[in-house]
């Protein structure tokens, strides 16, 4: 009854002022013979699914790009130099720049995703990227080191970084048209040089940022390492990149022409990173069949574009 009370105080409000509800008034069976209203559904709440962008490791990539320029931007470009100053792996060791601060442009990627490591770690507390692969494997060039398909070695279906990150269950591929800013591409240009970059955004012919792809599109934005050795000609920097069947406009910009579009992924090769916490763990394995480790080829990304 004291249970009651408070919902037959409700009900009552119904009824005139002058006349004022007493329990004392109803009986047992009448009490008994109130219709009390459903409660309300309650659902269950669902689990949330983790927002798309925490599936990507982009922030955390143009976080690096930020830095690097700010940096290490300009520093000069040469095809023997990797990474422009010592990185540390986590406690674990170094990675040891060669001829510092000076870089090139698969290397300027690699150097990409170990300061997105930092940053990440850093930021979240997370230091599981450095358990995921060794020190080892940013620096070997053998089919089971990432940095041998960084470096680009068809014998190891690795046509660029994008590639890469797949081979060791680090990435997922992403088509051209569905890029965004902090994904991977490594091109090839109709003067059969390429080049390793990182992706920032789709741009129309005056040079103009796009938010997304549409049919003003006629190349894209790009940060990685390029252009001559002096310091301020060469070195991490951005271009603009330039497909081959729009020409070369002119731009207020440093440009990157007779760049070539495919949906071939061995011509045009893009991709995404991974959160470390979707990484997959399928890492390549030794076998006879992917040939020998990767020597880079300097000829082919000789770091020299349309402006340079």
């Amino acid at each position: 009854m004291k249970l009651l009370l408070p919902l037959l105080l409700i009900l009552s409000g119904a009824a005139s002022a002058a006349e004022p509800f007493s329990l004392n008034a109803l009986t047992a069976p009448e009490v008994a013979g109130l219709r009390l209203a459903a409660p309300p559904a309650v659902s269950t709440p669902l689990r949330a699914e983790p927002q798309p962008e925490a599936r990507f490791f982009n922030p955390y990539v143009l976080k690096a790009v930020d830095h690097l320029y700010k940096n290490y931007g300009l520093l000069g470009y040469d095809i023997n130099s990797i990474l422009t100053h010592d990185i540390s792996y986590n406690g674990t060791g170094v990675l040891k720049a060669r001829r510092p601060p000076l870089t090139m442009c698969v290397a300027a990627q690699m150097e990409v995703i170990l300061t997105a490591f930092e940053i990440y770690a850093k930021e979240t507390g997370d230091v599981s990227p450095y358990y995921y692969l060794p020190k080892s494997s940013y620096e070997g060039l053998a089919v089971t080191d990432i940095k041998g398909h960084i470096w680009v070695n068809p014998d190891f279906k690795a046509n660029g970084t994008a590639d890469a990150l797949i081979n060791f269950g680090m990435g997922e591929r992403r088509q051209f048209e569905k890029l965004q800013s902090g994904d991977f591409v490594n091109i090839n240009r109709t003067t059969r040089t390429g080049h390793a970059v990182t992706f920032l955004s789709f741009i129309d012919a005056s040079g103009r940022e796009l938010a997304g792809y549409d049919a003003s599109v006629v190349g894209f934005k790009y940060f990685s390492s390029q252009g001559r050795l002096e310091a301020g000609q060469g070195g991490f920097d951005y271009r603009y990149a330039v497909f081959s069947k729009f020409g070369c406009p002119t731009m207020p910009y440093k440009r990157d022409c007779e760049v070539i579009y495919s949906t071939d992924q061995r011509m045009l090769n893009t991709g995404t990173m991974l959160s470390p916490k979707f990484w997959t763990g399928v890492k390549p394995r030794p076998d006879s069949a992917t040939g020998a480790s990767t020597v880079l080829n300097r000829t082919y990304f000789n770091g020299i574009t349309t402006d340079d």
